[in-house]
């Protein structure tokens, strides 16, 4: 059994559960540090005790998958908040050389984000002052960005002086300062990667846009890395939460020796050409950047190929679903052509290739028309993978890393029962968060949250997480029965940073 270190971005499942299924269905030795190290929401985790765990549990790993964000800050909210001095920084970053002295043959995989910058006001994962001046700040961001590029208009000249006048020196300024630090830690860990210590660096941008810090900030890292002929060696793109899973398959590729090629299939050719929303750049190019980040390649036929990824793109009809069209109704919409895709499925799957499908039409949760071909035409579980949550990124890597994993098992001829289980459960996982959690119950849920207690907000549960955390796996269960009357696993659920936007789903094992 081969042992990889796995440093997660945080606490939250997708960081902390998902990744130990992939490892699951390696058969790796999966070492994870314990949760109480791991800080919680806005609690920085204790990154002397981590740096300690790590030291006592390297030897004998053939690779090391680092998050910096948790390496440097204490994981992705803090990394946003803190007021860390430079030469601290600095310190943690260098001190991963260690681990190569106590492990000479270890590989590192590391990844550091780009800091975000949300278009909107709201101090929930941000600063206190975000929740009255996070759109204008993130406006600044935009213009300054659009100025640089010369693509500003003089409206937005304008408009840039009236930000600078309404946003407190203060606050603007302790938000620049902290995205400057940032910025020279990303360059010192891209030294890491010029000494040899770092194998494999991704800085992916965590809810981006076109225009604003991230981009800026991309092109300047970008000038960096060739003045270090490194422009080919450390990936950008963007991504966040599901980059920890992404770099586990790209080890476990390694670890098997084998390079998976991936048939791509899309069921819509205009979405194809769509940047999602949260991201700067089309999806044909995003998924292309996620398969070979996970240490894939792309195939130019089925024929050749390992696994089809079949992808579910955005188009500007389905982007408005999120939050301009918010409706019960299950539309079908005339720039995607379902039967199409699903006969082209079906044909994969009658082939023997195994498919997964990375749901990325709408922001935070399933296609439920796509969910409803599916589950018509009883496809569901002849999936070897489905993803559906959060941003397309957070979607592709998933669903990349997932059939990763089950390629690798079966290329070595260990394709066991057992490792069938695992990837079914965490099939089933999926299907119940992304589509039952994020796409059929939580929306209606949050509406009745005012009647539960006034003071609830989506973000903030108070004291009734326990209240609400029921009602959740009630309403799971319902869709359970509906969908997978066949399915008989059993799970607890709660809700972990203490609001409605995430949930935490454990499937209880007799293992």
């Amino acid at each position: 059994m081969s042992k990889i270190l796995y440093i997660p971005l945080d606490e939250r499942p997708c960081n902390y559960i998902y990744p130990n299924y992939i490892g699951r269905m390696r058969g790796l030795e999966l070492c994870i540090p314990p949760e109480d190290l791991l800080g919680k929401f806005k609690k920085a985790a204790d990154v002397e005790g981590l740096w300690l765990w790590i030291l006592e549990h390297v030897k004998g790993a053939s690779h090391i998958v680092m998050s910096m964000d948790m390496i440097l800050y204490g994981g992705i909210v803090p990394s946003r908040l803190h007021h860390l001095p430079e030469e601290l920084c600095r310190e943690r970053a260098e001190r991963i050389r260690k681990l190569k002295e106590l492990e000479p043959g270890i590989r590192i995989y590391a990844f550091q984000l780009i800091t975000r910058a949300p278009a909107r006001d709201g101090s929930g994962e941000e600063p206190d002052y975000y929740e009255d001046y996070g759109y204008r700040i993130y406006r600044y961001g935009v213009i300054t960005d659009k100025i640089y590029v010369g693509a500003a208009s003089e409206d937005e000249k304008m408009e840039l002086k009236a930000i600078k006048q309404q946003i407190p020196a203060e606050y603007l300024e302790d938000f620049l300062n902290r995205r400057q630090i940032n910025f020279r830690n990303n360059i010192v860990t891209i030294e890491q990667v010029e000494k040899g210590i770092i194998d494999y660096l991704i800085i992916p941008l965590d809810d981006c846009r076109e225009y604003g810090y991230a981009p800026a900030e991309r092109k300047r890292l970008s000038s960096v890395m060739a003045e270090k002929n490194l422009l080919s060696r450390i990936a950008m793109y963007p991504g966040a939460d599901e980059i920890g899973c992404t770099l586990l398959a790209r080890a476990v590729n390694s670890q098997s020796g084998i390079t998976p090629l991936v048939y791509l299939d899309y069921s819509s050719q205009r979405g194809k050409y769509q940047i999602p929303s949260y991201e700067d750049r089309s999806i044909g190019e995003t998924v292309l950047y996620h398969i070979l980040a996970a240490g894939c390649e792309e195939a130019s036929g089925s024929e050749e190929a390992d696994f089809v990824l079949a992808v579910n793109p955005p188009t500007p009809f389905s982007l408005k679903l999120e939050k301009e069209l918010i409706t019960d109704d299950i539309i079908l919409e005339s720039e995607r052509n379902y039967p199409a895709f699903i006969s082209r499925i079906r044909r994969y799957l009658t082939k023997g290739l195994p498919v997964g499908i990375a749901d990325c039409a709408i922001p935070n949760g399933a296609d439920r028309a796509l969910m409803q071909f599916l589950y018509e035409q009883r496809l569901l579980k002849d999936l070897t993978s489905y993803g559906g949550w959060n941003t397309s990124s957070n979607t592709l890597g998933t669903v990349v890393s997932h059939m990763a994993a089950w390629n690798a098992a079966k290329s070595l001829g260990r394709l066991t029962d057992e490792v069938k289980a695992v990837s079914e459960e965490f099939l089933f996982l999926r299907y119940l968060e992304d589509w039952g959690y994020m796409a059929e119950v939580r929306r209606p849920l949050t509406d009745r949250l005012k009647k539960i207690d006034p003071a609830l907000n989506r973000l903030d549960l108070k004291d009734k997480e326990p209240e609400v955390r029921k009602l959740v796996k009630d309403r799971l269960l319902e869709f359970q029965k509906r969908y997978f009357p066949e399915t008989h696993y059993e799970y607890k659920v709660s809700l972990p940073w203490n609001r409605m936007f995430e949930v935490k789903i454990d499937i209880c094992r007799n293992d």
